[in-house]
């Protein structure tokens, strides 16, 4: 429109009608809608002629602002409420209108910019999610906008709506919280993205966040290089900081509080909350907001193993951006190597592969020649591969899963071999040899000459790397197929020289034996066998020779050398693993003797050991734990070659494990009889209870060694879910120790639970008689067991129902809706059935035992899922109507819901009611106190069938009005707590008004926000009665009613009777919350175009002249005084 239309209308304000119509036409341009006179809006393609026309309505609309200013303000604030109102859900309108948003908002002025962030902030809480999530867009583009100036602002009142920091903290971070999934995710995403804006306040307004002191040292380096004109607008709004809804700033414990929340929204049930707050996580990192300490660094590094295939993916690309962004932080590295390495042996092909390939790019591909200088990717490169060879040598055994596949892919050419030599000598050459001892064994050609260079370095040298000397032994065991003659002689005698000095640690006595093996290995098995009896042979001999001097010797104790004993044992038991035709009967009575110091006596005894006493209980042993937890590992080295001596001394090692004192000596009988498990299966199995008894025992080492083992045993098949280990592993659900806790659940769901998912629901009813220690079922709990087992794996009585229930509900919770359905089943024909019938007695045992069964069938874990689950998705999440799949999908489940619904309710008609009734008359009989749970359990049952409790108890009329009775007296019963509830809320002093405020703060923000007591206004009354609890939007406080009491009057508006299809424009169909901030409108028109005195379609809105009506009479009746009244009735 023209200059001289633009002067037209401002002569004559009074025609304002066509304006308004305009506006109005032109939100569904911007909105990319299609809308007729009487139709719902559509959606349009968003292609480039309607982007384009899009764009020229919005520079058409901000021409009209500019030009007509305040005659056009009042449509423009209603223009931006309905684009915010009518936002789809999909992400690219989403995006566009927010775009449009920050467009419209950068020609209001500060004072009018400032009411539609308070209208913004009230329409954030809205209950509908694609409202929230439109408020977290439209604040990103606003902050990229420059912070408005406090001083231009008119309403003091208003002007703590301007800095960035309210968009930040109250409605953006507000959201974390949010009910739903995809708001929280989203949210959690943008206040990563903030970090990266430019913006020196929105920067601290996050540090103040998490940090209660961050803002000021982190940022002092900002403040100092910035223009004078920043500095000046900081100068104005840093004493503003404190004037906010929450009339404070986060203190150091809700900083505490703030990162603990965004720490648990990484361990998130929903996927795309755990990727967003990933994202938030390492921004804040990355940006020095909160310390990079391994706590934090180690919730980030956990998530490249998580269950969801994409969050991994996001977890490995995080700790790519951190360490890109902190490349010399070794805590950063640290973290790094834990989160990528592991992922190599993921079972999801794309995770390896990318794990793959990223250790490549940091790794492989910076192995350069060695020129003394290195530049940061290559320091980074060295400094990680130090770490493997130090800190994170556990990582080891994943990093050598990468080489064969790599290999495979030619990534070892002459070139990288010959760069990885030249680093051999040089200050990182523990991470070259690393390197080489994992790529030798696929190479070809290798430069021997350095590497036996560095072996004669090595054998003079008289101190010796440890990590180094035990690489430097595997590159020399790979390469010892492609050595001469001469030189193997050479490098067996230096080996053998070695070993009989005992003077090396006990790695390096391994990886030695490693490459003598190697050494001695060809073709011919027998000449391969002779030559280890010869050399392994010769080191067995020593070591006993050893033993003897000390063992039998009668002064040989006084002055033991602990170290040297151990090193002797270690190397006897590492070669008679290469050599058992050199192991005879005298070595082995040496080795038990470290055990049992006995060796005289048993070597006349020709019988075997008794089963009846442990080896530390033959006679008292003056030798030191370490030295026998060593001899243990030694016998049982001895074993595993001689079959004869697993079937002597399983016995021995099972009654030390019940009985020993000794720690260190029962961890590692576990890790034998557990490696016995593996080659003598059959011989072993009979010991698996032994086995498992351990995960009761006292110390924590032992109870978490024997997991694991077992776990291993499990995953491979060598020991089956037999007798009572199943039922042992779920005591480890309750273990006292946390971290163990986790770790059951954790193997039983993802390295057990995917290779039986019927496990569970065939052992969950045996756990009720099991736990509570019921034998009197003639099927269930029936496997032998010793008393002191029963005893200690028993979970009888009250004292253990919080455990109990906590087994039930883990159970239950990996249960399918098939599995459900068959347990309730299963539950009513082997429990109930059995009391109804009597066939179990009803005494005291019988009564807990019923009495558990009724509360297992009460809990929620059982229902049906496609009964309990709602419609619309998790947390409240709207299916969106022009999603066509979508809405298909809920429609579906509802079907579901409507299906399965009725057969549930035929089973429980058919099958359950003539239990329950029989055992009600049963439990009367009996005056069995087990009454009170019957009853309970019918009143969960009955939730959903309330009208129908008549038809399902049609054999009992006394019973049905008995659960019709239940039923309303908890309704009763609710309905008061619940005023009682929200009078004690009310009654301390403080508005409701002002607890909303500070429950919208961010420094102080409860996780459950109170109800309100006092009368509403009946636009909001039903509102906030309707919302969740996490959306409930904010009152204004009474300070502000009283300073806009245009708003007031707005809000009180009055529609005349007419169609829904007559509704004012500025009125949306649904929406309660105010709409309009302008005094000077007092009606706005439908697309009907009536004139200003036609009623009919007008929204009538009170002047300010006009008196607004006085608050409604309080109406709240205290619970005690209603239940006095009913009692007199």
């Amino acid at each position: 429109m023209g200059q001289r239309h633009v002067g037209a209308w401002k002569a004559n304000q009074k025609n304002v009608s066509s304006l308004r119509r305009i506006f109005h036409r032109l939100l569904y341009v911007i909105l990319m809608m299609n809308k007729d006179h009487s139709g719902k809006p559509s959606l349009l393609v968003p292609n480039q002629a309607v982007l384009t026309t899009r764009d020229q309505a919005i520079h058409f609309v901000c021409h009209l602002v500019d030009e007509l200013k305040e005659l056009a303000l009042p449509f423009l604030q209603i223009l931006l409420q309905h684009i915010c109102f009518q936002m789809v859900e999909k992400s690219e309108y989403r995006n566009h209108g927010a775009q449009a948003v920050g467009m419209l908002t950068s020609h209001m002025a500060s004072t009018d910019y400032a009411h539609f962030i308070k209208w913004l902030f009230n329409f954030s809480g809205h209950s509908k999610m694609v409202h929230r999530l439109f408020s977290v867009d439209v604040v990103m583009v606003l902050l990229e906008h420059p912070e408005r100036s406090l001083d231009e602002c008119q309403d003091l009142e208003s002007a703590r709506f301007l800095p960035h920091k309210f968009l930040i903290q109250d409605l953006l971070f507000a959201r974390r919280m949010d009910m739903s999934p995809t708001v929280q995710g989203h949210a959690l995403s943008c206040l990563a993205q903030c970090l990266e804006l430019p913006s020196l306040n929105v920067t601290r307004a996050i540090h103040n966040l998490f940090s209660a002191t961050g803002a000021q040292t982190v940022l002092e380096e900002d403040l100092t290089a910035g223009s004078s004109s920043s500095q000046k607008l900081e100068n104005r709004t840093l004493p503003f900081r404190t004037v906010e809804l929450s009339g404070a700033d986060s203190s150091s414990c809700d900083a505490k509080e703030n990162l603990a929340l965004l720490l648990r929204r990484v361990r998130d049930s929903k996927t795309n909350v755990r990727k967003a707050a990933l994202q938030a996580l390492v921004g804040l990192l990355k940006h020095g907001v909160i310390p990079t300490t391994w706590e934090n660094l180690e919730t980030l590094s956990e998530r490249s193993r998580d269950p969801a295939v994409s969050v991994k993916k996001k977890a490995l690309q995080c700790l790519g951006e951190l360490l890109a962004a902190k490349p010399k932080d070794g805590v950063v590295q640290k973290a790094w190597l834990h989160g990528v390495v592991p992922a190599v042996v993921d079972s999801e092909n794309s995770v390896q592969d990318k794990a793959l390939e990223v250790l490549d790019q940091v790794l492989l591909s910076q192995v350069k020649p060695e020129n003394h200088h290195l530049d940061d990717s290559q320091k980074l490169a060295w400094d990680l591969l130090n770490l493997l060879c130090n800190e994170c040598q556990d990582l080891s055994r994943y990093f050598s899963r990468a080489f064969p596949i790599w290999s495979k892919e030619n990534k070892f050419s002459p070139t990288f071999i010959s760069n990885l030599i030249s680093h051999t000598e040089a200050g990182h050459a523990a991470g070259a040899w690393l390197l080489l001892s994992k790529v030798v064994a696929s190479v070809s050609k290798v430069p021997y000459g350095k590497i036996l260079d560095a072996w004669d370095t090595m054998v003079r040298s008289k101190s010796v790397n440890v990590t180094n000397c035990c690489h430097i032994l595997s590159v020399i065991g790979d390469i010892a197929a492609h050595l001469n003659e001469d030189t193997k002689d050479r490098i067996v005698a230096d080996l053998m020289s070695w070993l009989k000095t005992s003077s090396l640690s006990l790695e390096v006595i391994s990886a030695a034996m490693q490459s003598l093996y190697q050494l001695g290995c060809s073709d011919d098995i027998n000449r391969t066998q002779a030559f280890l009896n010869q050399h392994c042979g010769e080191l067995v001999s020593i070591c006993e020779a050893y033993l003897t001097s000390i063992i039998l010797t009668e002064n040989g104790t006084q002055n033991l050398n602990e170290d040297l004993m151990i090193k002797h044992l270690h190397t006897l038991g590492v070669a008679a693993l290469h050599c058992p035709a050199k192991v005879g009967r005298r070595t082995v009575l040496l080795v038990e003797s470290v055990l049992t110091s006995h060796s005289e006596k048993l070597a006349d005894c020709q019988e075997e050991l008794p089963a009846s006493l442990p080896l530390s209980h033959f006679r008292e042993n003056s030798l030191p734990t370490r030295i026998k937890a060593h001899g243990a590992i030694a016998l049982g080295k001895l074993c595993l070659q001689h079959e004869e001596l697993v079937q002597k001394y399983l016995p021995v090692f099972a009654r030390e494990l019940e009985i020993g004192t000794e720690v260190a000596v029962r961890n590692n009988i576990v890790v034998i009889m557990c490696d016995l498990c593996v080659r003598y299966t059959n011989i072993v199995d009979h010991y698996i209870p032994n086995i498992s008894a351990c995960l009761r025992d006292d110390e924590a080492v032992i109870r978490e060694q024997t997991l694991i083992m077992l776990t291993n045993l499990l995953q491979e098949e060598f020991v089956k879910w037999k007798g009572s280990l199943f039922f042992r592993f779920m005591m480890a659900l309750v273990d006292p120790v946390p971290a163990i806790a986790s770790l059951c659940e954790y193997c039983l769901l993802h390295c057990l639970f995917k290779k039986n998912p019927e496990m569970f629901s065939q052992h969950f009813i045996e756990c009720i008689f099991h736990f509570n220690s019921y034998s009197k079922h003639k099927s269930y709990n029936k496997f032998p067991q010793s008393e002191r087992e029963k005893v200690q794996f028993s979970l009888k009585g009250a004292q253990h129902k919080e455990k109990r229930f906590r087994i039930y509900r883990f159970l239950l919770e990996h249960f399918t809706d098939a599995q459900r359905f068959n347990t309730t089943s299963k539950i009513n024909q082997t429990i109930l059935a059995c009391f109804a019938d009597e066939e179990l007695p009803l005494d005291a045992d019988g009564a807990e035992i019923l009495s558990e069964t009724f509360n297992v069938l009460s809990l929620k874990e059982l229902k049906l899922q496609a009964i309990s689950a709602t419609a619309g998705g998790a947390g409240g999440e709207e299916p969106e109507e022009g999603n066509v799949a979508t809405m298909t999908k809920v429609v579906l489940q509802v079907a579901q819901k409507k299906v399965v619904s009725q057969v549930q309710k035929k089973a429980f008609i058919e099958n359950t009611v003539p239990l329950i009734i029989s055992l009600k008359s049963l439990l009367e009989q009996k005056r069995s106190p087990v009454l009170k749970e019957l009853m309970g359990y019918l009143q969960v049952m009955m939730q959903d069938y309330r009208s129908e409790v008549k038809e399902f108890f049609a054999g009992d009329a006394q019973l049905a009005a008995e659960v019709e009775f239940a039923l309303k007296t908890a309704e009763k019963k609710r309905e008061m707590q619940e005023q009682m509830q929200n009078c004690s809320q009310t009654s301390d002093g403080q508005t409701p008004a002002a607890k909303n405020l500070e429950q919208r703060s961010p420094a102080k923000r409860p996780l459950l926000p109170f109800k309100f007591a006092t009368p509403q206004p009946p636009h909001s009354s039903t509102t906030l009665s309707r919302l969740p609890l996490t959306d409930r939007r904010v009152r204004p406080s009474r300070q502000e009613e009283q300073s806009r009491s245009k708003s007031m009057t707005l809000e009180k508006t009055a529609i005349v009777k007419r169609g829904v299809n007559d509704r004012a424009f500025s009125t949306p169909k649904g929406f309660n919350i105010s709409l309009t901030f302008n005094e000077g409108l007092s009606a706005i028109f439908s697309d009907q175009g009536a004139s200003l005195s036609s009623e009919s379609s007008v929204l009538h809105v009170r002047s300010n002249e006009q008196s607004a009506p006085g608050p409604r009479r309080w109406n709240v009746l205290s619970p005690l005084r209603h239940s006095k009244t009913s009692s007199r009735v």
